[in-house]
């Protein structure tokens, strides 16, 4: 488990806990500002959906930033859209 600071306020995340969430999101599509991504069973999920639903934090609540922070302190690989 790793605390990460968002917007002053503690959140436990587990690298457990967003694979669990993974398993019960539907991807959104990779559109518009939607750059940086994790895979999951194959599947392109936004850095941004992905934190949102594990904290419950709206998105215009963190950065893409914090999400990449965190996603990649927790050893998930993000990725860059080629446009």
């Amino acid at each position: 488990m790793v605390v990460f600071t968002i917007g002053g306020t503690k959140y436990d995340i587990t690298k457990e806990g967003i694979l669990k969430a993974l398993s019960t999101l539907v991807p959104e599509e990779m559109t518009g500002n939607r750059r940086y991504y994790i895979v999951f069973e194959g599947k392109k999920y936004p850095i941004k959906q992905v934190i949102a639903a594990v904290t419950g934090l709206p998105r215009v609540a963190f950065t893409a930033m914090d999400a990449y922070r965190i996603l990649t302190k927790l050893g998930f690989d993000v990725k860059e859209l080629e446009r």
